[in-house]
């Protein structure tokens, strides 16, 4: 057992209190079944059946059944189904407090909370079955309107713990699919290293041919196209970072023909290594929002440094996370701001892209580092914003070309919708479920594609673009729309109470609940005012509304 867990000084175990927030069953045969969120509570995830993948800041899990998975307070993931994986898990989400003799809670050291998660991450304890039947049955207790139950539920849980915390030796925190994770992991970091499929077998303790098959299927790609990617992959790093020659770079990620590196590099990447380095050449750094990403992206400009986050730029982080070498926290939007500044003075970049909203330190800081360009406010409009940030790095004519695509595109959505409904005026509710409350709301984002850009009639109007009404659930009946699009905040006191809401009598007996015309929408891109979010939107917002139709 982990001594800092148990060293006094950081957790005094006489004293912890385990308090049970809430009990969730998620199941799904493919796809998403929990959306990537913040959670606020201590998290256990109880693997009880199928496969699938759980995502979180610092990359994927593999769900490997009769195991348990730990997050600690503040962290983010988020869970997905294999194909036809038919996952099924608990979530536990938990408060752990040290109280005293008087019965007053102390907040628990954060760092102490981290080992303790950390620590109990990944263990499958013996028999075959009890982490299964543990969480089914903590489940069912918490769900349970016997305050008896409810109260074992609790009992259990902590029992969970102390035989998590203590089991040691007895816990087996690796699967099959563990095995293939390392082995995909040591591709990964010693791509450039000669490699065959007999070793990374050996390696997962599998037979040369399951490893192969087992690997297409887990990752939808052969194991030697997964290391050649790796190998192009490093070689944009090495080629963006450093100063090496392209026949260093090729000796350097594992192949000994330069020619034969740059035909590798063109395959997969629709250009040549010095192309490549060409269109890369300005080192465009972005700092503070991940929306900021948004505004580049349309000039054809990959920056060079960028806050990236797996729940808050879920989009930017998978399609660009491997261009952009350098990655700056982005937790809470630029919640570290020392510590992104300090990894830009490091990495010398030759422009900087920031948020108008600089305090005096940080600007002062970012000048001696690079140029800083700050886009302003977003009462300017994402349109004018973008124009300005086109003539600052003379991608004007990326700019007008990207305008002219997004109008087309917003025109034909339109249409689209138009045809579909047979030229009727569409009335769209927006509503927001925010902690314990649900709004009518609307947004720069909202009114410039909705009702602006789609040409949609909003049903409540208030003066201005950006409003918020609390809504009754008298107020919630009277509503007339034709669609409803309700985003749910995705932290966990939100989370909790949307799970409630939409179980109890009063929400399913609400005619747009009953009739399905209800369409969930995303926090990402519905939050972000960028160019790139708006477009996506105004996808979104055609497919929501004509379900596909051609």
């Amino acid at each position: 057992m982990d001594t800092a867990i148990t060293n006094k000084s950081i957790i005094n175990f006489s004293n912890l209190d385990v308090t049970i927030k809430s009990v969730e069953l998620y199941t799904g045969a493919s796809g998403e079944i929990l959306k990537q969120h913040v959670t606020r509570w201590g998290t256990l995830i109880i693997s009880l059946a199928g496969s699938g993948t759980m995502r979180r800041e610092d990359g994927y899990t593999t769900l490997e059944r009769d195991h348990i998975y730990a997050c600690p307070p503040d962290s983010t993931f988020g869970l997905t189904s294999d194909l036809g994986g038919n996952l099924s898990v608990v979530v536990i989400r938990l408060k752990l407090a040290d109280r005293n003799e008087e019965r007053v809670d102390f907040q628990l050291d954060e760092s102490a909370l981290q080992i303790l998660f950390s620590n109990i991450d990944g263990l499958s304890l013996g028999p075959a079955g009890y982490l299964s039947s543990q969480g089914r049955t903590i489940y069912d207790g918490f769900a349970s309107d016997d305050g008896i139950k409810k109260w074992r539920a609790k009992l259990d849980c902590s029992e969970l713990l102390y035989m998590l915390i203590t089991s040691g030796k007895m816990a087996s925190k690796e699967g099959t699919k563990e095995a293939l994770e390392r082995a995909r992991a040591f591709m990964k970091e010693n791509c450039n290293k000669e490699m065959t499929i007999e070793l990374l077998a050996n390696m997962a303790e599998l037979s040369p041919k399951y490893f192969v098959d087992l690997f297409k299927k887990t990752y939808g790609v052969s194991a030697l196209d997964y290391l050649t990617r790796a190998r192009i992959d490093l070689a944009k790093s090495l080629m963006l970072r450093t100063d090496r020659l392209l026949k260093e770079v090729a000796h350097e990620v594992g192949y000994a023909d330069e020619f034969y590196f740059s035909r590798k590099f063109k395959q997969l990447v629709g250009m040549s290594p010095t192309a490549y380095l060409k269109k890369r050449g300005k080192r465009i750094a972005v700092y503070g929002s991940t929306a900021l990403i948004g505004y580049l992206l349309p000039l054809d400009i990959i920056p060079y440094a960028a806050p990236l986050h797996p729940k808050w730029s879920k989009y930017y982080c998978d399609r660009y996370g491997l261009e952009i070498p350098v990655h700056l926290d982005a937790y809470r939007q630029n919640h570290f701001k020392e510590a992104n500044i300090e990894r830009l003075e490091t990495t010398s970049p030759d422009f900087i892209l920031c948020d108008h909203e600089l305090e005096p330190w940080e600007r002062a800081r970012l000048s001696e580092v690079a140029p800083i360009f700050a886009l302003p406010d977003d009462r300017m409009g994402w349109r004018k914003k973008f124009d300005v940030l086109a003539e600052a790095l003379g991608a004007q004519s990326e700019a007008k070309k990207w305008l002219e695509e997004f109008e087309r595109k917003k025109g034909e959505m339109a249409e689209k919708i138009r045809l579909i409904h047979q030229s009727r005026l569409l009335d769209v509710a927006v509503l927001k479920v925010l902690r314990n409350t649900v709004y009518m709301y609307s947004d720069l984002v909202i009114d410039d594609v909705i009702y602006q850009g789609l040409g949609i009639s909003p049903l409540h109007k208030e003066e201005g673009p950006i409003w918020n009404v609390p809504m009754s659930f008298n107020n919630l009946k009277q509503l007339n729309a034709d669609y409803v699009l309700l985003l749910v905040c995705q932290e966990s006191e939100t989370l909790q109470y949307w799970t409630q809401l939409q179980q109890s009598t009063d929400w399913m007996s609400l005619p747009f609940v009953r009739e399905n015309r209800v369409k969930m929408i995303p926090s990402e891109p519905w939050r972000e005012y960028s160019p790139v979010a708006l477009s996506r939107i105004v996808d979104e917002t055609a497919l929501l509304l004509t379900g596909n139709r051609p």
